[in-house]
């Protein structure tokens, strides 16, 4: 049985970390993630949805493409749709994504800070906390709706506007 409270108490830690932004899709198969935490404006995540850049953003690409970590400035020149020049609207400028999983499943997160690029600590910080998410969630599958959804509330509260 997946353990709740290690879950909350990872996501905290993450969401406490850094003055960061940052998206973790949990156990993504078929490009929809079994858990979605999010920190990114309300007003981004409409936009993003309603014209949905799901389908054009380049780190999403590149996350279920390769495993590891990327740079989002070194996805610039693939981002034809302008997906990271309309987040760094929002505040959104400098980020990395992170993918780790296998053929079975993947989970992805993407962090960004609006000042500065992340450091090499904090780089290693977000790496090692979607590992750990991603180790923490196996057998994921087997949960019931009712502890699917303890899960999903955890995302209420993470939320910082990252704009000055």
């Amino acid at each position: 049985m997946m353990n709740l409270l290690r879950v909350r108490d990872l996501l905290t830690a993450v969401a406490n970390h850094a003055e960061w932004q940052f998206a973790i899709g949990v156990r993504v198969r078929f490009a929809n993630p079994t858990l979605l935490y999010q920190t990114y404006p309300p007003e981004w995540l409409k936009l993003y949805s309603d014209q949905a850049m799901i389908f054009s953003d380049p780190t999403l690409r590149w996350a279920i493409e390769h495993y590891g970590i990327c740079r989002w400035a070194d996805l610039a020149d693939q981002d034809e749709a302008g997906v990271m020049a309309k987040a760094a609207e929002y505040g959104l400028r400098h980020g990395i994504i992170v993918s780790v999983g296998d053929e079975t499943g993947r989970t992805l997160g993407s962090f960004c800070r609006s000042d500065r690029d992340l450091t090499e600590a904090e780089t290693a910080f977000a790496a090692a906390s979607v590992q750990e998410l991603h180790s923490l969630t196996e057998g994921i599958g087997a949960l019931s709706e009712s502890a699917l959804s303890e899960l999903r509330s955890l995302n209420v509260g993470l939320r910082r506007d990252p704009r000055p």
